[in-house]
């Protein structure tokens, strides 16, 4: 299965997008326990069926936190993230505006990425702005999935194979324009009550937020684990 996160801090108690470090600990903690296999991006997707407990964990969007309290921790344990970057975002002030601190709540800047990558992290793209790509013209969203994918790969000097539709949100052509972008496979995280198909271009996420306390979390993991593999 594949994992979705994005935030990771000690700081924000209602926030959905923020999962509280010792809950985060604890949840990787369990998966470990419980023998699932935490796989690099490429090997998640090259072992197909092969292996049966197997884990892609992602990160949306590229928060700083995430260098800040994740990477360290997974690090020891050798699990290599995917980590999807608003590429506009790195290297700058600007913040969502659901949030209020730049020191607290700004994104990765270059040398933190850099790091990152140097020790194994995958990067792929989650567009330049974040936007709703429904909502574009098509110039606007070749916009946003080309640019973004160049401007990753000339920071980093290696191929970006992935993407991460912002929302969840896509249609046939946003993701026709994906596969002709040169990207090798596309993420989605579901919307609640959405109906959505899958495909190479359309890879199901289970999003991991905030609200969920441990027993939503196993929930969550283990109807996805039956539906994998039954």
């Amino acid at each position: 299965m594949v994992l979705s996160y994005h935030r990771v801090n000690p700081w924000y108690k209602s926030d959905a997008l923020t999962v509280n470090i010792e809950e985060f600990k604890k949840q990787i903690e369990y998966l470990i326990f419980k023998k699932f296999k935490f796989l690099k991006a490429d090997e998640y997707i090259s072992t197909g069926n092969e292996i049966r407990k197997k884990v892609l964990l992602t990160f949306d969007d590229g928060f700083a936190d995430n260098y800040w309290f994740a990477y360290e921790f997974l690090e020891k344990l050798n699990i290599k993230p995917l980590i999807f970057l608003v590429v506009n975002y790195i290297n700058t002030d600007k913040i969502f505006l659901r949030y209020k601190s730049v020191e607290k709540d700004r994104f990765l800047n270059w040398k933190e990425i850099f790091d990152m990558a140097k020790n194994g992290v995958e990067f792929g793209s989650h567009t330049l702005t974040h936007p709703h790509l429904t909502l574009l013209s098509e110039e606007k969203i070749k916009e946003e999935i080309i640019n973004s994918k160049k401007m990753i790969e000339d920071k980093l000097g290696k191929e970006v194979k992935f993407f991460c539709y912002p929302y969840g949100e896509f249609n046939k052509k946003i993701e026709e324009i994906v596969k002709k972008s040169g990207y090798k496979k596309a993420f989605v995280t579901p919307k609640r009550f959405r109906r959505t198909y899958y495909s190479n271009f359309t890879i199901k996420r289970v999003g991991i937020y905030g609200h969920n306390n441990f027993l939503i979390f196993k929930f969550k993991i283990w109807k996805e684990y039956l539906k994998e593999n039954f």
